[in-house]
């Protein structure tokens, strides 16, 4: 058992919860400024040691109970809570009142505590990927992990490295206590030559060939299986400028963490093949005569797309992080490439096809079923919420909320534990300096969990978040009307001042 205390607990618990309540879990229920480190000088009459950035960031309190139990907090009263969000919820910064849109419910009942157009479908941008997340653990077990394989190959000195799911492979060694880079390349490359020398575990034939050249001074010649869970690099429906701009990358199941796009720093177009050559360059570093290594003919070669055959002896395999670590850095970093990437392994392991159609047919069919969501006038489509199309209300997202804290969905609820939510001030994509980062934002600092949501004209956020009173909120807000330019950011800005509001709220 994972958890030793009740679901409901843990779920408050692990989005956020803790007896004591406030912005901090402050002593003072009142104090909506966190505590600071003021790293004073040492007695010694020296200068103190530089302030970092890490240093200077608003820190909560330590939590008095961690294992408190929020239910025991009351819950707020719907008309004082609505109020307390009135002002920030009118900003013009948010644009057309009939476009924006909020849920908040009791993070453990449901309970509805405020609404402004919750059901209206709007443009819900990445918080698409909370519905999707909840689809994709339906569908695979927090726990599996995605095993990249060395195999060998039909012909003479040939290898095979096949696809097993992992697109966040180090280039050398895994690291274990890490997500990306969790598996590396260069263990890979270590095994594989140490079998090839053995060859203890060769069978006939081709196999036994591929051994006996290699360990001899044979030359080596890698190719790619990349049968695993196909399908395109690209959505059909996310336009060209996305994944050239670095805003996406690229859907593969075997990849480098190195090659994970940034905006300005796009992913290359065939990350499988940079895989192949970090391999290759890899295996020569093991003494091996590898075919297209080092020299500078190395960048033009392509390792060859093949099937690897069904007798071909493993030679060798590394595991990455569990999916619950995996699917909640996705969420929190809101990489888009990574979440079509699992919703696709997901819905073939549900029994269906990889092709967008299907694997979204899928996700809102587990949604309607699993969670029982009125999805009626609701479009999703695709995994991540890039697509135009997307259209969701913030009732169905804050009751996706509800329900991982809840322990209705413990799956979830793992996911969301691991991360899945970005911490206010502090990780994933709201640790970016731009997001709670003013003094009116202070009392969410530490306490809220949100995922962002961000397209042109549209900023959303849906997380949780404590009030003053200690009670576990969820909350889903929109607005899909907004202008461009500084406007978007004055707009999220006035959604973490809501968020703010309602850990201020002792109501």
């Amino acid at each position: 058992m994972r958890y030793a205390v009740t679901s409901a607990v843990v779920g408050a618990l692990l989005l956020g919860a803790v007896q004591g309540g406030g912005a901090a879990a402050s002593t003072d229920a009142e104090t909506t400024e966190p505590v600071v480190s003021t790293h004073e000088p040492a007695a010694t009459g020296t200068d103190p040691a530089e302030t970092t950035t890490a240093d200077a960031r608003p820190r909560p309190n330590a939590f008095l109970d961690p294992l408190g139990d929020v239910r025991a907090a009351p819950v707020p009263e719907r008309g004082p809570l609505a109020l307390q969000i009135a002002e920030e919820l009118d900003s013009r910064w948010l644009g057309p009142s009939n476009r924006r849109s909020i849920a908040i419910r009791d993070a453990l009942t449901g309970e509805s505590l405020a609404d402004r157009h919750s059901g209206r479908p709007v443009t819900p941008a990445s918080t698409t990927k909370l519905l999707s997340a909840a689809a994709i653990v339906s569908a695979l077990d927090p726990a599996t992990t995605f095993t990249t394989r060395v195999v060998t190959g039909e012909r003479p000195g040939e290898v095979v490295l096949v696809a097993g799911g992992d697109m966040l492979l180090a280039d050398g060694e895994g690291d274990p206590e890490a997500v990306a880079g969790h598996a590396g390349i260069g263990d890979l490359a270590a095994q594989t030559a140490a079998a090839l020398r053995a060859g203890e575990n060769v069978a006939d034939g081709a196999a036994s060939t591929a051994s006996a050249e290699a360990g001899t001074g044979g030359p080596v010649t890698v190719s790619l299986d990349l049968s695993h869970v196909s399908g395109p690099h690209v959505m059909p429906t996310w336009s060209d400028h996305w994944v050239d701009e670095g805003w996406t990358g690229r859907i593969v199941q075997l990849g480098r963490a190195g090659d994970r796009a940034l905006p300005y720093d796009p992913s290359p177009r065939e990350p499988e093949q940079e895989v192949a050559r970090v391999f290759r360059e890899a295996l020569a570093g093991q003494g091996l005569d590898v075919t297209g290594a080092g020299g500078s003919d190395g960048e033009s070669v392509r390792a060859e797309v093949v099937t690897a055959p069904a007798a071909a002896v493993e030679l060798a395999a590394v595991e990455s992080a569990a999916l619950r670590d995996v699917l909640a850095l996705a969420s929190a970093t809101s990489d888009n490439a990574m979440f079509e990437q699992l919703a696709r392994q997901a819905a073939v392991a549900a029994g269906r096809s990889p092709d967008q159609e299907s694997v979204m047919a899928w996700v809102r069919e587990t949604m309607t079923e699993d969670l029982g969501l009125d999805l009626t006038g609701m479009r999703i489509a695709d995994a991540s919420g890039l697509s135009d199309g997307t259209l969701l209300s913030m009732e169905v997202v804050a009751e996706v909320l509800v329900a991982a804290a809840d322990g209705s969905h413990p799956h979830l609820q793992e996911v969301l534990a691991a991360g899945g939510l970005p911490i206010a001030g502090y990780t994933g994509t709201l640790g970016n300096g731009m997001r709670f980062h003013l003094p009116v934002h202070a009392p969410a600092v530490g306490n809220a969990r949100a995922k962002t949501g961000t397209l042109p004209g549209v900023t959303a956020l849906a997380g949780t978040v404590v009030t003053a009173d200690g009670r576990l909120l969820a909350f889903a807000v929109a607005a899909d009307d907004i202008e461009s330019g500084s406007a978007a950011l004055e707009a999220a800005s006035v959604l973490d001042e809501i968020v703010a509001e309602l850990a201020r709220c002792g109501c």
